[in-house]
């Protein structure tokens, strides 16, 4: 149960685009984030994808905005934001909702395991003491998604990865 406001939150699945002008993979991840918290709410989520390579990717990094367009105009979704376009304020109700759309660009395709982090979407917080520096840091109520890429996920248009779990953790 929340202690603060939280967002609604419809994650769409975690997929591989291929991009047909240069061939370079891409994954995206779709989303619904209603407001039913009483108050307007500012949207300003963060997008993190960890694979078991090691890589940390950050959303939109590195991604052309060729290829945003490209794709929002392949899933012909006219409510579609970008990860830019989204940021902003969500008023309150279901006729308010939005829908997002976030990509990474995939440079290691022999992966077996991604974990999706999604920050923003709850006010809760916790403050802890660093027990290296003795500062005091702020955690925040984080939704981590995490899939599995049996063997190496062949680059193939709208590929899919397959979740395993999901559960909220203070990061």
């Amino acid at each position: 149960m929340p202690t603060r406001w939280e967002l609604e939150f419809e994650p769409g699945a975690l997929r591989m685009y291929v991009d047909r002008e240069t061939d370079q993979p891409y994954w995206y991840f779709t989303y619904t984030v209603t407001n039913r918290t009483g108050n307007d709410q500012v949207w300003a989520p963060r997008f993190t994808l960890f694979t078991d390579a090691g890589d940390i990717l950050v959303s939109g990094r590195n991604v052309p905005r060729r290829v945003v367009e490209d794709l929002q105009d392949l899933l012909d979704n006219p409510f579609l934001e970008d990860q830019n376009e989204i940021i902003g304020e969500i008023y309150q109700g279901v006729e308010h909702a939005r829908e997002g759309l976030v990509l990474w660009p995939a440079e290691n395709l022999d992966v077996t395991e991604v974990a999706l982090f999604i920050a923003g979407i709850s006010g809760e917080t916790a403050r802890v003491t660093n027990p290296q520096t003795g500062e005091e840091v702020i955690l925040r109520k984080t939704l981590q998604r995490n899939y599995e890429t049996p063997g190496s996920i062949v680059p193939r248009r709208f590929g899919k990865a397959e979740l395993v779990d999901q559960r909220w953790i203070l990061r």
